[in-house]
C-alpha cells in the first residue's frame, strides 16, 4: 500500500511542477522590445539582458530595485 501514496505523491508533485513551469512559461516577455538604456541611471543595457525582452533597467540598478521591493514587501508584514 505505502507504493500507492508515494505513486500519488510523485503524480500530484509532477502536476504542481507542470501547473508552475506553466505559468511561468506564459509570462515570458520574449515578444516586449526592450530599452537599450536603463532607466534609473542611463548607461547602455547588455544586448544579452535586452534579448530576454521588456526589460527597463541595467543588471545592477535591477538588483537594487529588487532589494528595495523585497523590504518594503518584508516592512508590511
Amino acid at each position: 500500500m505505502p507504493a500507492d501514496n508515494l505513486d500519488e505523491a510523485v503524480d500530484l508533485q509532477a502536476t504542481l511542477n507542470s501547473t508552475a513551469l506553466q505559468a511561468q512559461l506564459s509570462k515570458n516577455t520574449f515578444h516586449i522590445i526592450s530599452l537599450t538604456h536603463c532607466t534609473d541611471c542611463g548607461f547602455e543595457i547588455d544586448q544579452k539582458r535586452q534579448a530576454l525582452g521588456g526589460v527597463k533597467r541595467c543588471t545592477e540598478c535591477e538588483g537594487f530595485h529588487q532589494r528595495e521591493v523585497f523590504q518594503k514587501k518584508q516592512r508590511a508584514m
